[in-house]
């Protein structure tokens, strides 16, 4: 429930890097055109949509907020309720908020920003590494970074053969998500084949995941082409670090 709560406010702060960051605007001060509360911690203006009642500033808060806020809070909690006794939910949750983002984000404009992805990366290698060495499973960072590498080859090269298919933001996501499949696929007496299997899997849901999402969003809006996949490999992947 701490989570869950936590969630809303972290999902508040993803809504000012969605909206931000792809444009390359700076996160801490107002922007032209936004909708900026009286508070701004450390510089940033957050939105939460659920504490303002969908109001801000005498302007109503988009609905979207209210979903990213919810989503992040459902991830959060969900996570909690999985490993919340134990520090492994640290580094989960920078998991969980970069693909909540770059979910959203890739929704809108059909692309994932390296400055998100690379954040996000930049905070989980440490902080897994962290409670690897807290727990004493150091060799469990191998599998960490071997789901990392795995995930990535295994994207890059459809990338090569077909990139509107499979674009390079999605195979750059792969090093964050394969990160943490390879961490929690390690198994001592499977130090190399948990790992790999683990981002096997997780590439297969995605695309089943993909396939399903594709032809939804194509009955409804009625236009064929191109669909963010994005959001389907982030869905199996904080499926399976869930179920694992």
């Amino acid at each position: 429930m701490v989570l869950a709560v936590l969630g809303v406010g972290v999902g508040s702060f993803l809504n000012v890097v969605i909206d931000r960051v792809p444009h390359k605007v700076p996160l801490r001060g107002p922007h032209e055109g936004e909708v900026v509360p009286p508070r701004e911690p450390l510089g940033v203006p957050l939105q939460p949509w659920v504490l303002r009642g969908g109001r801000a500033g005498g302007e109503p808060l988009p609905v979207r907020w209210l979903l990213v806020e919810l989503a992040t809070a459902l991830v959060f909690g969900i996570l909690g309720a999985v490993h919340g006794d134990r520090l492994t939910v640290l580094p989960l949750l920078v998991l969980g908020a970069a693909l909540v983002a770059v979910s959203v984000v890739d929704l809108q404009l059909m692309r994932i920003p390296d400055r998100i992805t690379f954040p996000a990366l930049a905070l989980a290698v440490p902080t897994v590494l962290v409670v690897s060495v807290h727990y004493d499973v150091t060799d469990a960072f191998r599998g960490a970074l071997i789901g990392a590498a795995a995930y990535f080859v295994l994207l890059f090269v459809p990338h090569l053969v077909y990139p509107r298919g499979m674009g390079f933001g999605d195979v750059k996501l792969a090093l964050l998500m394969g990160l943490f499949l390879g961490w929690v696929g390690w198994r001592s007496d499977q130090p190399v084949a948990g790992p790999l299997q683990m981002v096997l899997y997780g590439l297969m849901l995605g695309c089943v995941l993909g396939v399903v999402f594709g032809v939804v969003s194509q009955l409804v809006t009625r236009r064929r082409g191109e669909f963010p996949f994005g959001p389907a490999l982030a869905l199996a992947c904080l499926a399976l670090v869930v179920t694992s």
